[in-house]
């Protein structure tokens, strides 16, 4: 009998030995891809518009320039008279 104990503790610790489930291998998710940025379009009126301000700033540029001209040119005709005034009065 104690053979046949024996026998049977044997054979219950092998088929528990055999018996393990064999180990999981868990693969990670793939990583998600990067987001895609989508910028718009260049706006073509903002453009233009850009370029009228800008042809507009030159413009105003340019008339304060020549209206700086004229009143130093009218500054000058003015000095000249005010001399002349006072050679007439002499």
């Amino acid at each position: 009998m104690n053979k046949s104990v024996f026998a049977v503790a044997a054979a219950v610790l092998l088929l528990a030995a055999c018996d393990k489930p064999a180990p999981v291998v868990v693969t990670p998710p793939p990583a998600p891809s990067p987001p895609v940025v989508v910028t718009p379009p260049p706006n073509p009126s903002a453009d233009a518009a850009k370029a009228s301000a800008d042809k507009a700033a030159d413009a105003a540029k340019d008339a304060s320039m020549a209206a700086k001209g004229s009143a130093m040119d009218a500054k000058d005709a003015a000095n000249k008279a005010d001399a002349a005034a006072k050679d007439a009065k002499k």
